[in-house]
Order: structure tokens, then sequence, then C-alpha cells
């Protein structure tokens, strides 16, 4: 038998014979999913779900929300939609399968068809056979590099206790200082639930450059950097820890490689998440190279009886046609359906991945789908990118919010590789939108070919979609480049064509010793005579359209060294 034991079992001898046509493992997100489709496409098999923890197909993405108090009590994280819980009697009454919590599948008998269950409270174990077998097993948080303490104030956030206890001490007022290692989602999630909710001084450390360094650019993530600075969140990047230990006092201490120390009350280690696939690799199973199990399309693994999907298997990007791990509740969600489909008979596979998500940092809206910039070089794509700040509804309409966008491209045959959307407004639906796009293949061309639903209350007459692939056409008929930069050297002419009230209410935020000129888009062409031919010239607006118009001014007029910022000063406040 694969998977070997410590400890003698202590079986308990009326479960030895018991058979299922499904045994499932995990209870969160892809198992129950597979487990209620099943039981629907196949209503007279018998269905087994073991979970090891006493919850059960709960929302984990929620959690965040639930230690804010945004979301009152963690039960309504197990409900339903219509307020039933989702219970062991709930799944057996509504759906018609089993699940056994508290309960932990310890070893897989692949010649048998025979797992070992072990409840986790008694020790007691038995046997469970089965037909097929599906993985479920979720992911598991990756171990910190450095010392910690033994303290239940140093956690990490993906199980309801963490975000109960958390909270327990939120509410108790005990918490006043909070340290979060990882600037990825969850790190960023919880820089607005700790001091944003609870009004905790809180500081947000992240080892790479930049927040988000995985999914944004660079310049789009300082777009969040400043959002939490103007929340009073403390960012700290390019930054290591050491060490966290306990002081005299017994305080919590966080020891960075520079030296400096940052006292807290309460350390949440945000290092991202791994598979859970050691029951996988044991059994026999195949592991791929980002620690996944490996799976077809119809979520098989190399074991024709056994399917795995969710936070445990390793995907395929689309796009870079790349090996990569991506655990998000949507993929696990589709899993489970998948799985279903595909055991009950029906022939569908899964595509792959292109990296959508989405995620709220306070008031602002941050998504992508595809690769950033930096992740299509790194797999071999020649890219360039356009970006702008727009309206996600007319200037006129009451409820009008800006965001602004970055698309990237490949100017080899006008491919799209990815598109990041950041701001107040609804960046939603262009994330949706493109990730169709992308699914198809497609071009900058079919971009301005998309058809959209318009109304003031809704959306522009032309959608920033449209807006940038033509951007991105003219930027490949060399008329104007777009630059990220707005911190340009001192030989760089800064022309900013907004009026002078706006560049008075907001001035460019660059140092003393640049050159900067106000020269309003309506008046340019009589005052050309103030600007230098010979020095690069970088025109800036507050989103972008009239910084693009100026630059066709001056081209016309003979500047060749020009760019404009994209995304205008609205992407820098």
């Amino acid at each position: 038998m694969r998977g070997c034991l410590s400890q003698p079992l202590k079986f308990s001898m009326d479960m030895k014979s018991n058979y299922s046509d499904f045994i499932i493992i995990g209870g969160v997100a892809a198992g129950p999913k597979t487990a209620a489709t099943l039981a629907r496409r196949m209503p007279n098999v018998k269905i087994t779900l073991f979970e090891k923890g006493e919850h059960i197909s709960y929302g984990a993405c929620g959690l965040p929300y639930f230690a804010s108090g945004d979301i009152n009590n963690f039960a309504e994280l197990t409900q339903t939609s219509y307020g039933l819980p989702r219970s062991p009697e709930f799944f057996k009454k509504s759906k018609g399968f089993e699940v056994i919590t508290g309960t932990e599948v310890i070893a897989i008998n692949r010649a048998t068809k025979t797992v070992i269950a072990r409840n986790v409270k008694t020790g007691e174990s038995f046997e469970h056979t089965y037909g097929k077998l599906i993985f479920a097993t979720g992911a598991l948080p990756n171990t910190p590099l450095f010392p910690i303490p033994s303290s239940d104030r140093v956690r990490s956030f993906t199980r309801p206790d963490d975000a109960i206890h958390f909270r327990t001490l939120a509410e108790r007022g005990q918490i006043g200082t909070v340290l979060i290692i990882g600037g990825g989602f969850i790190g960023c999630e919880l820089a607005e639930t700790c001091g944003g909710m609870w009004g905790i001084e809180t500081t947000l450390m992240e080892k790479e450059n930049q927040l988000l360094p995985y999914v944004l650019d660079s310049e789009m993530s300082a777009i969040i950097e400043r959002e939490l600075e103007r929340k009073k969140i403390g960012v700290l990047t390019n930054t290591c820890i050491k060490e966290i230990k306990l002081n005299n006092d017994g305080d919590l201490l966080g020891i960075l490689s520079n030296g400096k120390s940052i006292a807290a009350d309460y350390v949440f280690l945000c290092l991202g998440v791994h598979p859970n696939a050691s029951l996988a690799r044991e059994t026999g199973l195949k592991i791929g190279e980002t620690g996944g199990i490996v799976v077809n399309g119809k979520m098989q693994t190399s074991d024709t009886d056994i399917y795995a999907g969710g936070d445990c298997v390793e995907l395929y990007h689309q796009t870079t046609k790349q090996k990569i791990y991506m655990p998000m509740g949507s993929l696990a969600n589709r899993h489970g359906w998948i799985i279903a489909e595909n055991l009950s008979g029906h022939e569908i596979e899964f595509p792959g991945v292109l990296g959508a998500f989405l995620v709220k940092i306070f008031d602002l809206n941050i998504g992508a789908v595809g690769l950033s910039q930096l992740a299509a070089q790194r797999a071999g794509f020649k890219t360039r990118a356009i970006w702008g700040s727009f309206a996600d509804k007319p200037d006129y309409y009451p409820e009008s919010n800006s965001m602004t966008l970055k698309m990237i491209y490949s100017p080899d045959d006008n491919k799209l590789l990815g598109l990041q959307a950041i701001g107040n407004g609804d960046i939603f639906r262009r994330i949706d939108v493109f990730s169709s796009f992308l699914q198809n293949h497609g071009l900058i061309n079919d971009l301005l070919s998309l058809e959209h639903g318009y109304a003031p209350p809704y959306a522009e007459a032309l959608d920033p979609l449209h807006h940038l692939a033509s951007m991105a056409l003219a930027q490949e008929r060399g008329m104007v480049i777009h630059s990220p930069d707005y911190k340009p050297n001192n030989e760089t002419i800064i022309l900013d064509v907004r009026e002078k009230a706006e560049s008075e209410a907001e001035p460019y935020p660059v140092g003393a010793n640049n050159h900067i000129i106000n020269i309003p888009l309506n008046e340019l062409t009589e005052h050309l005579n103030k600007l230098d031919y010979s020095k690069k010239t970088l025109v800036i607006c507050k989103r972008g359209p009239r910084a693009y118009q100026a630059a066709l001014i001056l081209k016309n007029a003979g500047f060749e060294n020009l760019s404009i910022l994209g995304g205008g000063m609205q992407a820098l406040i």
C-alpha cells in the first residue's frame, strides 16, 4: 500500500466493508461542487465526501471580510443563498450525498481501490472502497524560511480558525499593531481589514520591489501602494524578514534583514500557498513541476480511476502554453463541475487558465487577466503596452468613476496578451470581456469590433477597450510613444496640457530640477515657441486624451523625441 503509516491502525469493524461509487477527499470548493453535480447527474449512485476539518463548503475567499467585520458572523460563509447552513445533514437531505467531517484520508491502495480514513479526534481508522476517487485537497500555507516563535499571534490566514481568532482579539481591543508579511492578494486584503476596519496600526511588508508582484506591472502596483499610504498603512517593499521573536516582555518583534525591527501585537504570514499533494504523491500519482497533481483536460490524473481539481492541481496557461499553479476559488468550482460531467459520461475538457482575478483594496477595484508585461517577456514574447485613464460612464453622469487600464500586446502580430485595471470605476466588465478575447486568441483590431451595451448610466459611447485598441494601433504606426515613467530625468521637458487651475490643484509629482511647462491644450499651437525641439518632451494631462492630442500637434510641428504619460495624472493620485 502506498502512503506509509507510522502508527498501527485502530479499525472500526462495522465500517471496514463500506463502499462508495465515488469518494471525494476535500470539502471546501471543488469537492462539494463535484459531489453536488454528480448527485444531480447520477442520483442512484453512492457518493461520500471526507473532510478533515469541521467546516464544509464555506466561502474561503470571504474570510478577510469576516475578519474585518463586513460579514457579521462566520456562519454566513457556510450558508446557502436562502439561509440554510451547508452542514452534512443539508448535503445528505438536499443534495443526496454523504459528508463525513473531522475525518482525514491517510492512505490509499490503488490496487484494491481502498482508502483508509481516520477520525481526527478519536484516532479511530476505517477502510472505505471506491469505484472512482477525486482529490480536492486544496492548498497549504507556505512554511516561513525564517525562525518564528510558538505563538498563537503568529499565523497564516488560510483557515476559518485564523479569521475567527484574529477577529475575536480585535473585537476585544487586544491588537494595537499588526505586521503583515507578504504583499499578495491576502496580504493586501488584510491591510484593509486591520488598518481600515479596525483602525489597527498596520505595516505591510513585501520582499519584491512592489505589491502584487506576480500579477501586476510596477507602475500599476504603484497606484495600490499610494492608496494604502493614503489610508495610513505602512508599506515596505524590497524588504525581507530575518526573524520573528518574542522580546523579554512577551511582545512580538519582526527583525528585518537590514537590522531594523518592527514591534507588533499580531503577525500574519501571507507567504503564499502550495498544493496539498503529499497524499497524492505517496499514492504514486504523477506530480508536476509546480508541485501540483498532474491532470489532463478532463481533470483525470495519471490513474484513470482518480480525478483531481481545485488548488491541489497543476494547470496549463492558454497563452504561454506553460504549466502554472493558480489557486483560485472560481477555478476550483469549475473543476468540480467538469470532473462530475466527465464521471457521469459527458465529454467536457478544461481549456486551461488565463489568470483572471479581481481584488478590492480600500476604495480601489483591482483586476487583471492574461499576462503582465513582465510575465509576457519572461515567457518569451516581444511586448508593447498601452495604458490610460478613463471614465466608466460619461463624466456628466453623477455616478461616473475613473479607472486606469494597461493593455499588453505583441507587436509582431498584434496579438492581445493581457489587461490590468485599477480604479474606483467598473473594471470588472472590462476584465471579463477581455478574458473572452484572450480565450479566442484575439487581436487588437478585434477589440475595435466589440459591440457593447451603451447607456449613460452604464457606459460611455466608446468603451475604454475601444480607446486602448485605437491607441495601440496609433503607437504601432509610430504616431505616439506611451511611457509609464513619471520620474523623468532633468533633461526632459514636462509639458502639462491641463488647464491652469487643474495643474495648480494637482501639481505633477517631480523634483525641483525638472523643467515643467504648463500650456493648456487649447493654447498649445500659439505657444510652440516656448518649447525646445531638441529636448525630449513628456506630455501629461489628467487622463491621457489631451496629452495624446497635444503630442500629435507637436509631432506635426516637427518634434521627434516625444512621449505621453500613459494613464495621466489620474494614475498618479
